[in-house]
């Protein structure tokens, strides 16, 4: 019943576009799909899909999570010169983020009928994991916006100089992927801790024990 979170490289949030430590324009969108629930796919089937394997019920896992995000970034580089072949002068004119929960599914076994007591049981449990990946988004996306919002870029005020347009792309992405790289880290670690701290043998039995017949 553990969750299984994806990462490539419903709901559309655009947050206000505040301004990073140097001036430049932060634009973040985020989306987040609607949770859907699966109720064709029989125990065997669900534990075929998750690679992660953990005691449960007879230890078979008649439920799981399937959550899957991404993390991209883009900006706008002006750069001017006085001479042909530079160097330049550079600055970013928009700093653009998406952050997007691009799948949330819930899977309970068809072992077990909708409205049943175990389909319930199964339900709540997994439930809980959509809610604990929510959570923990949410929460990242509001680091996200705090990190980058106080991150120095240039600026047309305070321009870079660099000797060409790589060089120049090169000292933007030095100081922006580092950031998403770290806060990246971060979301995965806490978001697999948090949901560990209900797929236990401890838990499964709470879980077990409110119904019979499993």
């Amino acid at each position: 019943m553990k969750p299984v979170l994806l990462r490539p490289w419903g709901l559309l949030f655009l947050l206000a576009a505040p301004c990073l430590g140097a001036g430049t324009p932060l634009v973040i969108k985020s989306k987040v799909v609607p949770t859907s629930y699966h109720h064709e796919y029989s125990t065997a089937q669900i534990e075929s899909m998750s690679s992660i394997k953990a005691p449960s019920r007879a230890a078979h896992e008649p439920g799981l999570t399937l959550f899957e995000y991404e993390l991209s970034f883009n900006y706008d580089l002006n750069l001017r010169s006085e001479r042909p072949g530079g160097p330049y002068r550079f600055w970013v004119k928009t700093l653009n983020l998406e952050f997007n929960v691009n799948r949330m599914e819930v899977f309970v076994s068809s072992q077990y009928p909708v409205g049943s007591c175990q389909y319930r049981a199964i339900l709540d449990h997994e439930n809980t994991h959509v809610a604990i990946n929510t959570r923990t988004f949410k929460k990242y996306l509001a680091l996200l916006k705090k990190e980058l919002s106080r991150t120095a870029l240039p600026t047309s005020r305070r321009t870079w100089t660099a000797a060409d347009q790589a060089r120049a792309q090169a000292a933007v992405d030095a100081r922006i992927k580092p950031i998403l790289d770290r806060i990246q880290k971060e979301f995965a670690a806490e978001d697999r801790r948090e949901n560990a701290k209900i797929d236990t043998p401890a838990s499964y039995r709470r879980t077990s024990a409110k119904c019979g017949d499993w």
